[in-house]
């Protein structure tokens, strides 16, 4: 008997609510049965009773007659109409939970063949938006630990608020079946700090999925080889590109 206790403890809220609920009706039903037998013939028409009261339909076809069935219909309409108001209350209740968890980066996504995006900044913006246009999906994941909300919640990015240096994190989003993960640089940290970071997210990345693709966005040459060996696919030199981009300008202002 005390296992059976212990075993309904850990049954959820609902499903012990349900069966409080259904002991009840059966319990309703035979009382029904045993104080009214002429309006009540059978413990299942005394069920099908009790149900209906407790959901406060109310049809009419069975009509109890004694004042103590009549007050037995009190509490089941009492008790029906408490279970659903806070079966309303807890399913809006959940419903909030899950869109507060999935606006602050709780939720762990759950698609394959999407796309990572490490770090938040107005080149993953760009970025995340371009994806958008070109696969005309929202299969996206974005990593942030210094973001305290989803930045594209209306756009129906997924954002995970963590480290991308951490196992979990990566598990959240889901790494075992991306398609590709692009890391960017932290453009609050040094140059130095700021690759070493985008390389340990790499290993990270890569321990957890051997064959998917990585783009990392490195600020000094020096680190080149290391995120090469971290497992890095593609090496994005942002400084060289912004570099080549200001001489073409200065180039085409001289002549």
């Amino acid at each position: 008997m005390r296992s059976i206790y212990y075993a309904y403890l850990r049954m959820p809220m609902l499903v012990r609510l349900a069966i409080i609920l259904f002991s009840i009706l059966v319990s309703s039903a035979v009382l029904a049965h045993l104080l009214e037998k002429e309006t009540f013939p059978t413990i299942f028409e005394g069920f099908y009773w009790a149900v209906i009261t407790a959901g406060t339909v109310g049809y009419g076809d069975f009509t109890p007659e004694s004042t103590q069935v009549r007050i037995l219909a009190i509490f089941l309409v009492f008790i029906g109409a408490s279970f659903f108001a806070f079966l309303t209350v807890h399913l809006a209740s959940s419903v909030v939970k899950r869109e507060n968890r999935f606006f602050e980066g709780k939720s762990m996504y759950k698609n394959k063949d999407h796309f990572i995006i490490v770090g938040w900044n107005e080149r993953a913006r760009h970025t995340i938006q371009a994806l958008k246009d070109k696969l005309k999906s929202n299969h996206i994941v974005l990593i942030d630990e210094s973001l305290k909300e989803n930045p594209l919640y209306v756009e129906g990015i997924h954002f995970i608020h963590a480290k991308p240096s951490e196992d979990q994190t990566w598990k959240m989003a889901h790494v075992q079946q991306a398609h590709t993960i692009l890391i960017t640089a932290d453009a609050n940290l040094k140059e130095y700090e700021a690759d070493i970071n985008t390389i340990l997210s790499i290993l990270t990345a890569r321990g957890l999925n051997s064959t998917v693709s990585i783009h990392a966005e490195v600020l000094t040459t020096e680190q080149t080889t290391n995120a090469k060996r971290a497992g890095a696919d593609h090496i994005i030199h942002t400084s060289n590109l912004a570099s080549k981009a200001m001489v073409s300008n200065l180039v085409k202002e001289i002549l």
